[in-house]
């Protein structure tokens, strides 16, 4: 892991900027090689032993359909909250990319294993996440004009929340040898905590109405990464075929629209009746955030109208993770939505980063 397989020289969107796009061994939560493609950006002034800000981005889908670095000005600031016509374009860019190169650091944004690499993508599965982020951090410093050292922190948002806060609780050996100084997350998402709150029983997995394309491919891929979990323990077979037919030709925004066509045609893609409810619990703690002591400081932002990853399911994280004995600090951003909250926060968010990294 770490190790940089390939690269290349992109236009850089930032001005005074350099970017690559980097291809990188890394692994899963279980220790299977596997890789990930990804965004490196660096000032383009000679630098060395720069601090590195590593991106951890939000929900897009699980194929190669999904993809960051293959969209446009993916070496820029970050764009989302498209029309909702645009269905197969997914998020890009970086928050806050222009106050972090300006600060002398390097920005990595890694698109996770299985979005444009072989296999599906560890969807929530924060453990494999955080293993992509340390992989990406180490291999950027072998870039030519890079500039990066090994000292880091981490960003994230929803998905990408819930990788970032997997990273301090990495064993010491799949750290790297890389010197972590603090973590900041908008809006994170941490399975195995929330859905304790939310409950597996009765058919009450989602707070919202209708087939939610998250909940979908959380439950499918754990259910496909667990030798002793059956999707069909969750997903009714509707939802089963139409996941494993379409997860790497659609974006998440696309299976959300095919899966309401499916529930209206074919009835639930949730069964009423879900089986082995503590099992599922288990296997998501398991590689969810929030099952041992952070080893950096982490920041946690909060949009108070946030119906994407609810306020109550953050605090989920933030009291496990006092518990324990983590140092984590909360800001509520009021008014602020899901996407909302990004904007809103990013410069405290990058600014406090930047602090911890006495960049």
């Amino acid at each position: 892991p770490g190790t940089l397989l390939d690269h290349r020289e992109i236009p850089a969107t930032i001005p005074g900027s350099r970017a690559w796009w980097v291809h990188v061994a890394s692994e899963d939560h279980a220790g299977n090689p596997t890789s990930t493609t990804g965004v490196v950006c660096a000032p383009e002034t000679p630098g060395h032993d720069r601090p590195v800000v590593v991106w951890c981005h939000g929900t897009t889908g699980m194929g190669d359909t999904s993809v960051p670095s293959a969209q446009a000005d993916a070496a820029g600031e970050l764009v989302t909250d498209m029309e909702p016509e645009d269905l197969a374009v997914v998020d890009h860019g970086v928050p806050g990319m222009t106050q972090l190169l300006a600060a002398g650091a390097v920005v990595v944004a890694p698109d996770y294993q299985g979005l444009g690499t072989p296999g599906f993508h560890h969807y929530g599965v924060n453990a494999t996440g955080a293993r992509d982020a340390v992989a990406s951090v180490v291999a950027a410093g072998a870039i030519d004009g890079c500039g990066a050292g090994t000292r880091f922190a981490a960003l994230g948002w929803s998905e990408g929340g819930g990788m970032a806060l997997g990273v301090p609780e990495l064993p010491e050996a799949a750290r790297l040898g890389l010197d972590l100084r603090g973590v900041a997350t908008f809006a994170p998402g941490v399975p195995g905590l929330a859905l304790r709150v939310v409950g597996l029983s009765g058919g009450n997995l989602v707070a919202t109405d209708g087939p939610d394309p998250h909940t979908l491919m959380l439950l499918v891929v754990h259910g496909w990464i667990h030798d002793d979990l059956d999707p069909l323990d969750l997903l009714t077979p509707p939802a089963v075929a139409l996941l494993e037919a379409e997860w790497n030709r659609r974006t998440c925004l696309e299976l959300g629209a095919l899966a309401a066509e499916v529930e209206r045609r074919e009835g639930p893609l949730l069964r009423h009746d879900p089986q082995r409810v503590d099992r599922w619990l288990e296997r998501m703690a398991e590689t969810s955030a929030g099952r041992v002591r952070a080893t950096a400081p982490v920041w946690i932002a909060t949009g108070t109208a946030d119906e994407t990853v609810v306020p109550a399911w953050q605090h989920a994280y933030i009291d496990t993770a006092r518990d324990l004995g983590s140092d984590v600090t909360h800001h509520e951003y009021e008014g602020e939505d899901h996407v909302g909250v990004v904007f809103a926060a990013q410069a405290d968010a990058c600014g406090i980063l930047l602090d911890h990294l006495d960049a």
